[in-house]
Order: C-alpha cells, then sequence, then structure tokens
C-alpha cells in the first residue's frame, strides 16, 4: 500500500472546500450515494488480508481518550457503533462558544428521538482553566440535561493536532483572538467507523439544517448496511 504523496496540498484543498461549503445558503438534497467523506485518502496498490488492490482507504479520525464533565474517562472505543457530532470550545470564550453551545443544544433536543444512536461531543480547547469542575458549572449555565453529551477535557496540544489532523477543523492558542484562542465555529459529523460525513458551520441556520438533515440520511445508511 502507497502512502498518497500529496496529503498535505489534498488536506488544505478539502479544508478550504469545507469552509466554502460551510457557508452554503442552500441546503443540498442528498441521496445515500452522495453522503461525502471528507479527508485525504490512500489507494490501495498491494493487496492485504484487510484490503485487495484499488480499495480506498478513508480518512479516520484517530483514537482518544478524555476525561469528561462527571470525572470519568471516556475514548472513542466506548462510543463504538454511534455517530458523533462534536465541536471545539473553552467555556471562558467570550464570543462565539456559547452560541456555538446553544445550538448544538437545539439540535440536540431535535433529535432526542435518536440519542441512543448519537454522542454530541465538545472539546475543550483550554484545559488549564477547563477543569470537570468548570465543565459542570458550564453545561448548568446552559441548562443542559443530555445524557447524550460528553464535555472533555485533555492534553492541549493533542487537542489543537486532533481538531486539525483528524475532525477537521483549527483550534489552536492566539492571543489576539477573543478569550486567547481562535477555534472554527463548525460542527463535524462523524459515522461509525470514524469517518468524517460533514462539517457545518454552527452559528448558520441553513448549516444546521443540513447538518440534521444529512445525521438522519446516515442514520438510515448505516441501518440498511447491517
Amino acid at each position: 500500500m502507497r502512502r498518497n504523496r500529496f496529503h498535505n496540498a489534498l488536506g488544505t484543498f478539502i479544508l478550504a472546500f469545507i469552509l466554502l461549503y460551510s457557508c452554503t445558503e442552500t441546503p443540498k438534497v442528498r441521496t445515500k450515494n452522495d453522503l461525502p467523506k471528507y479527508g485525504a485518502f490512500d489507494i490501495v496498490t498491494l493487496a492485504t488480508d484487510s484490503f485487495k488492490v484499488g480499495d480506498t482507504i478513508f480518512h479516520t479520525v484517530e483514537e482518544w481518550s478524555y476525561l469528561n464533565q462527571d470525572s470519568i474517562w471516556i475514548n472513542s472505543e466506548d462510543l463504538k457503533g454511534k455517530i458523533w457530532l462534536a465541536d471545539f470550545i473553552f467555556t471562558h470564550c467570550p464570543s462565539v462558544c456559547s452560541p456555538m453551545t446553544e445550538r448544538m443544544k437545539e439540535i440536540n433536543q431535535e433529535l432526542t428521538s435518536l440519542s441512543d444512536k448519537i454522542e454530541f461531543l465538545s472539546f475543550s480547547i483550554d484545559p488549564k482553566r477547563d477543569s470537570v469542575a468548570r465543565l459542570k458549572e458550564y453545561i448548568q449555565e446552559h441548562s443542559i440535561t443530555a445524557k447524550n453529551w460528553q464535555f472533555l477535557t485533555g492534553d492541549q496540544e493533542e487537542t489543537n493536532q486532533m481538531a486539525f489532523n483528524s475532525f477537521l477543523v483549527f483550534a489552536n492558542e492566539d492571543s489576539k483572538s477573543p478569550g486567547g484562542f481562535a477555534h472554527s465555529p463548525n460542527f463535524i459529523l462523524v459515522d461509525e467507523n470514524r469517518h468524517v460525513r460533514g462539517v457545518y458551520n454552527g452559528l448558520n441556520e441553513t448549516g444546521r439544517k443540513q447538518l440534521i438533515a444529512d445525521i438522519k440520511l446516515l442514520l438510515e445508511v448505516q441501518g440498511s448496511s447491517k
């Protein structure tokens, strides 16, 4: 199997495409055959036990392990079989984070009937201040009662790298940005195989409508494949 030599350039192009798409004003009407998979990929040139020549190996979110708001370690394997909706925030954020959380809350409430199939994940990019106690306080401030929503804190550098390399969004410390951190307002949809299936502007109503439609379609696709 040969690694794609153009991963970095392709990754940059894909991120630019995602940012353009997240601002689209009209939701797309999709079918199960055109729900995209984002990120760089490999084409198999040498058969193995798992792959045959010509197979496509799609971008996969890396394995992770974080402490949640209840002081419980949560990892990617714990959520096996579910789809994820993720974002990257920090609780002392003076700008977009609270609105992002409120919009995520609205989506969670709209999809209550599917709560056993979807896990909501909010990763803190400011773990020095976002302790377990602070995450719990933030949840209370936003009156969040959902059982399928994890607020997660861990190593800052690992989180920054994971945001960009795995979830395909930007998050980093930046003294010139409000609150000292620059990050994407996007929500990331990940399927049960940890493939990124969509990136949506969480503060854009059209983007959220597209997200909800894509979640329902993704669940339909996954259900029909079992």
